[in-house]
């Protein structure tokens, strides 16, 4: 299988403070993950365990002290215009990539102009309805401004922006944590059926087990900065190696 994530011994250090009261701590800890093609790996761990930071270094927003990243195969440094659109996020809270004051259509075809695709307008419009389509919402959904859906629905337009410039590689950090049980259960089956369909590979960062459980195909547990455990998913949930992840399993 294709490797669209490969970080190996990356650590990232936060300093805080001034003077004397200036204090170092080291928020990833010689992480390695991979993620493969059409997989989803599930990051897992309490607060302040390191997984968001993990996600900032894999979407390039934040570069590692030392270690490598490689994302669809190139360097964290050589990303650019090469990746542009291939690599996307989607976030806890909608409203975070959904401009309130724009049609929800107008919000979805955005990254097609930052993906630099050459697309006439007819051609931009039809693959908004597609993938609005595609994620379960009628093309009427194109014409409303966010504040006409539901949460469930902003999340599915969340998902389509992500999904529009056909991406290798999505982060999912939290993506279901702000939404109702039965709201959740619907958009983290959505998620494997596009996954199933499109075949991008997933970091999915949550703190729930079970809605990783639902998701993931492999598990990494972290707590502070460090990747303590990796395994299938399977074996995770039947036979955890670590102290630390039976006590999360017992906890769910």
């Amino acid at each position: 299988m294709t490797t669209v994530l490969k970080m190996s011994d990356v650590n990232v250090t936060f300093t805080s403070g001034w003077g004397r009261r200036r204090t170092r701590s080291r928020a990833m800890k010689d992480v390695t993950l991979e993620v493969e093609a059409g997989r989803t790996l599930g990051v897992v761990g309490e607060s302040g365990s390191g997984k968001s930071t993990t996600g900032s270094v894999a979407l390039g927003l934040r570069r590692p002290d030392s270690g490598t990243v490689e994302v669809l195969g190139r360097p964290a440094a050589e990303r650019g215009r090469a990746l542009r659109g291939r690599v996307q996020a989607v976030l806890q809270h909608p409203h975070w990539s959904l401009n309130p004051r724009r049609r929800v259509g107008v919000s979805v075809r955005e990254p097609l102009a930052v993906a630099a695709r050459r697309l006439g307008r007819e051609e931009q419009r039809e693959r908004v309805v597609r993938i609005l389509e595609q994620v379960g919402l009628d093309a009427a959904t194109a014409d409303r401004y966010p504040h006409e859906l539901s949460g469930g629905q902003r999340q599915r337009v969340s998902v389509a922006r992500a999904l529009i410039t056909e991406p290798g590689f999505i982060v999912f950090d939290e993506a279901v944590s702000a939404l109702d049980v039965s709201v959740q259960s619907q958009i983290l089956e959505l998620i494997r059926e596009l996954q199933a369909s499109h075949t991008f590979g997933a970091l999915f960062i949550s703190h729930d087990l079970a809605a990783v459980r639902r998701v993931a195909d492999t598990i990494a547990v972290m707590r502070h900065g460090e990747v303590l455990e990796t395994a299938p998913a399977e074996r995770f949930f039947t036979d955890p190696a670590h102290e630390y992840s039976r006590r999360l399993l017992a906890a769910l």
